[in-house]
């Protein structure tokens, strides 16, 4: 049986196009593109005729980082200015968040990912051929922070973890967890939410787009926030008994919670939903992580009503960031980008000189990268019984070093006898394309243009890879 990821919300949710971006030819800049632009009801006609596709694919690139100065509160029509809306088209709204803002009035600019969270919304009636439009910020406690609702200015005052400010506090600024929500939008239980990387969700109206407020998915108390008596299954796997790192994770908690103001579990932005089983499927990691070689990562999974079903923590000791991941039937399935704690760019990242996220960097120790299958469900009757059980602790290693950020799909081929399985993993390997020293750089080139296929013979820890353009 396949099972499938999904990042969009259900229907009458649809999922996003996918997203423009530029060639993967170098092009020159202008000499100068505006600070900031501002959404305004449709007016004229943009003749899109005799346009160069290298020029229109720059341009479009670039108008993903402008800043969006107002907010569209009321319905608007939009104006279709080549084709139509098919008339069969099923009927629905997308939802879409992102960064919205990256220049203050103070002269800090942002990076992308420290942008704060604009949802856009699409209402689509295909029987008239009619699409609506609605836009507002994300009430993100940061966001209210560093907007003046009177005067509409803005002044960044947290760093964010990707971030540099020129017109703010440098050197001993703490507000290095700034959730945007502005990575994902997630419909479950007839509820919306947006996501961020490394904190909780916000849920929104969705007619309105008014923020409901923060929601808190995974309490302390391992029940899912939406309530339920918190009885599903729950379980620790492989946990690291004593030793230093230990010692340093129980020095590190305090400065991580209380200094730096960190959740003890990050939740990741990126979420998958299981049809066959109707569960949402959620992951996070803990604070300490990020800065030692050793990696905690939980797993729950959630009814329609936000009920916990199952929990299972994993304990892996290697330093990896992973940002997306899969799963099957019987197994979560992560990528381990590999990374290391680089001295020189902490001390600068401690001093204000750059970004927070300096102080990692990309480990190249190894010329292979480890794919884990972490065991989703014990193997019955019902399930792919390996006659030896393969201990997941030993990760299968992809004969190179690869940057996984995202995980298009997975699943298992199974054998006539359940004796072996074959898993499909679907990702982008991005250091085929710009290898880099440290993790996060904006540039404009680093665009992959395959999907890289890595089939996993679980019996046998075999990879083999095939690219697709």
């Amino acid at each position: 049986m396949q099972a499938k990821s999904c990042h969009s919300i259900p229907p009458p949710i649809f999922p996003a196009s996918p997203a423009k971006s530029l060639p993967a030819n170098k092009v020159s800049f202008p000499a100068k593109i505006s600070r900031a632009i501002s959404i305004t009801a449709p007016g004229d006609v943009i003749s899109t005729q005799n346009v160069d596709d290298t020029v229109a694919a720059f341009w479009d690139y670039q108008f993903l980082f402008v800043s969006q100065r107002s907010e569209t509160a009321d319905p608007i029509t939009l104006r279709v200015v080549d084709g139509a809306v098919p008339p069969d088209f099923p009927c629905g709204t997308y939802y879409l968040t992102g960064p919205g803002v990256f220049t203050d009035d103070h002269g800090s600019t942002v990076h992308p990912l420290d942008g704060h969270g604009y949802l856009r919304a699409f209402t689509i009636d295909g029987v008239k051929g009619v699409v609506k439009f609605m836009a507002k910020y994300i009430k993100t406690e940061a966001q209210t922070e560093e907007r003046d609702p009177l005067t509409g200015r803005w002044r960044f005052t947290h760093r964010g973890p990707f971030s540099v400010l020129k017109g703010g506090k440098m050197v001993g600024n703490t507000k290095v967890m700034k959730n945007v929500a502005n990575t994902s939008v997630l419909g479950w239980g007839e509820r919306l939410f947006c996501l961020w990387e490394g904190g909780d969700p916000y849920e929104i109206d969705s007619r309105s787009l008014d923020t409901i407020g923060k929601f808190d998915v995974i309490d302390d108390d391992g029940d899912g926030g939406g309530g339920g008596d918190g009885s599903g299954e729950s379980e620790m796997v492989g946990e690291l008994k004593g030793g230093f790192w230990d010692v340093a994770a129980t020095l590190l908690k305090p400065i991580l919670y209380g200094v730096f103001n960190m959740p003890p579990k990050r939740l990741l932005s990126h979420y998958k939903i299981d049809a066959g089983r109707d569960r949402l499927l959620i992951l996070s990691c803990n604070a300490e992580d990020m800065l030692l070689p050793c990696s905690h990562f939980t797993f729950y999974e959630f009814d329609s009503n936000f009920k916990m079903v199952q929990k299972k923590e994993f304990n892996i000791p290697d330093h990896l960031m992973i940002h997306d991941w899969a799963f099957t039937d019987s197994h979560y399935i992560l990528f381990g980008n590999r990374i290391k704690l680089d001295i020189t760019g902490s001390m600068a990242a401690v001093f204000g000189l750059s970004p927070m996220i300096s102080a990692l960097a990309v480990n190249p120790s190894k010329p292979t990268s480890p794919i884990y299958l972490l065991p989703r469900s014990p193997p019955n009757s019902n399930e792919l019984n390996y006659g030896n059980e393969r201990d997941w602790r030993v990760p299968i290693e992809a004969p190179s070093q690869m940057w996984v950020l995202h995980v298009g799909n997975a699943f298992e081929n199974r054998d006539d006898d359940n004796t072996n399985s074959q898993i499909h993993i679907q990702a982008n390997d991005l250091l085929r394309f710009r290898h880099r020293r440290t993790i996060f750089r904006p540039v404009v080139d680093f665009v992959p243009d395959t999907l890289d296929e890595f089939i996993v013979e679980i019996g046998f820890g075999i990879v083999d890879r095939r690219s697709f353009a």
